[in-house]
């Protein structure tokens, strides 16, 4: 157990020389720096929207593109990112020939992937925090200070969103593992996005791994609360579908890396 923990820290001292950490805090905060602006520059439009009680419709608001785009394409890039340290440095052979077990290497650098994937939830949570009260402090007509920031309700979306990209992770992550060329595993993943949301309308799309963030956060459970059980359900067996076929189809090849 210590040199499965200090491999995985091993792990997180190669990305810290990458642009991984920089992508992250990119993509945390520019929704709630876009929505920040669009709130100054429109309060004629956007006061009457942030009603009432300003904090759950600004935070529907800040959510609906971050949930739609940028927590897929996020999640598909920095997974390729993390795998291709590997493959750029032509170390795959060496970590493979070093006493490692596989499940070792393989759970490793999944658990780094997972961990930034994480931070981008925290920090974007602490953005849309930062963001409101900036749009309240410049703009006091929005009366932000009048509302309690609601932590449970933002907590609990995160949680949802994070709960449904959990298994495009790991298929990304098998297929990142899968093909050495940094192109192949990305186009597959956007391509698969791009179809979920052609096919959002779809009765079954409930199934489609890469709708379900989105759909966690556009999905009315109020009025479906069995919605919210199928995707948890749905979301935690695929995730954990892809993770054994993807290491079954890693350990079985013949040269890997």
């Amino acid at each position: 157990m210590n040199k499965f923990i200090s491999n995985t820290h091993a792990e997180f001292l190669k990305s810290k020389g990458t642009a991984v950490i920089w992508i992250t805090i990119v993509a945390a905060i520019f929704v709630p720096v876009i929505d920040f602006i669009i709130c100054l520059e429109r309060p004629d439009v956007m006061i009457n929207r942030m009603q009432p009680g300003f904090w759950l419709p600004y935070l529907q608001f800040v959510w609906k593109n971050t949930a739609a785009i940028i927590v897929p394409i996020y999640t598909i890039l920095i997974t390729s990112l993390i795998v291709q340290i590997e493959y750029r440095n032509n170390t795959w052979k060496q970590v493979y020939a070093s006493p490692r077990k596989f499940g070792d290497i393989f759970f490793s650098k999944l658990i780094v992937i997972n961990a930034l994937v994480f931070l981008f939830f925290v920090l974007f949570s602490l953005f849309f925090t930062l963001s409101g009260l900036a749009v309240g402090m410049v703009n006091t007509a929005y009366r932000v200070s009048d509302n309690p920031i609601p932590f449970e309700a933002v907590t609990a979306l995160a949680g949802r969103v994070y709960l449904g990209i959990v298994p495009v992770m790991a298929i990304q992550y098998w297929l990142s593992l899968r093909f050495k060329n940094f192109v192949i595993p990305l186009g597959i993943g956007i391509g698969l996005w791009i179809s979920g949301v052609v096919l959002l309308d779809w009765d079954k799309i409930i199934y489609y791994p890469y709708m379900y963030a989105p759909l966690m956060f556009f999905t009315d459970f109020t009025n479906h609360p069995e919605s919210l059980s199928k995707l948890v359900v749905n979301s935690s067996v695929c995730f954990v579908l892809a993770l054994l076929l993807g290491a079954w189809n890693i350990r079985r090849l013949k040269e890997k890396g």
